[in-house]
């Protein structure tokens, strides 16, 4: 072996090394929120009714995680396998609120304020997971919204929620590769709460749900007990009961 041979195994080794160090001893890492959506992988579009394209809405998203640390937004794993946090440059909300705001633009939402309708978004996950592998990382990533949507005297329509979820295998410690799928989980759930059912009929008609009105009269308990007596009575089976039962523990 030549000595040019033996440098430049030198020199690879201390770079595999020097990264597996610099991954080991991550502290944290801080990500410059950008929405980058990676549409050739991750296509999504929302089916809007020419309801909701004709009445008018207001926009408003809230922080409902309940982090100690708002600017949080997931956790990475370094060479030792040790976890660190990830944190945002600025405020998370602000950011979803601004990227929602756009986003409703590209599908033709009729914002205003005031509007006919106003449409709460509140944030219950907005996180990335990053498993650091021998040569880059996987990034999973979920984002949660609950929503409520009220009229123009607001009184409320429809509640409930939507998911977006996007997985990648990119570069270690990323910041873009973290932006890449936050962007699309967002779009995702976003496009998943103005899929929801209730929520299109409310907006067109000014109609509560009758999902909503029965929660709006009944306590979770209540609705259980009811359900409970439903099943002893033979009245549903248990499939039904096992159906509703978990509906009405996800909206607790």
């Amino acid at each position: 072996m030549t000595n040019v041979q033996r440098l430049g195994i030198t020199l690879i080794a201390a770079s595999i090394a020097g990264g597996v160090f610099a991954r080991g001893n991550l502290k944290e890492l801080t990500v410059p929120l950008k929405y980058i959506p990676q549409e050739g992988v991750h296509q999504t579009s929302a089916d809007l009714s020419p309801g909701l394209l004709e009445k008018s809405v207001e926009i408003r998203v809230e922080d409902a995680r309940k982090l100690e640390d708002p600017l949080v937004i997931g956790q990475g794993t370094g060479g030792d396998d040790k976890t660190f946090p990830i944190h945002a440059d600025r405020d998370v909300i602000a950011f979803i609120q601004e990227m929602v705001t756009g986003i409703s633009k590209d599908w033709t939402l009729k914002q205003e304020h005031p509007a006919a309708r106003s449409l709460i978004l509140h944030v219950t996950r907005f996180y990335v997971d990053e498993s650091n592998k021998a040569l880059g990382s996987i990034y999973s990533t979920e984002v949660k919204f609950a929503f409520t949507l009220k009229d123009g005297r607001g009184k409320t329509l429809a509640q409930g929620s939507g998911t977006g979820t996007a997985h990648r295998y990119g570069h270690a410690h990323s910041p873009e590769n973290i932006n890449e799928v936050l962007s699309d989980a967002l779009k995702e759930a976003y496009a998943n709460v103005l899929a929801d059912p209730e929520l299109q009929k409310s907006w067109a008609s000014g109609t509560a749900s009758g999902g909503t009105a029965a929660r709006s009269t009944e306590s979770a308990e209540d609705r259980l007990r009811k359900l409970d007596d439903l099943l002893k009575k033979g009245l549903i089976t248990k499939p039904e009961y096992d159906k509703k039962r978990a509906e009405i523990l996800k909206d607790m």
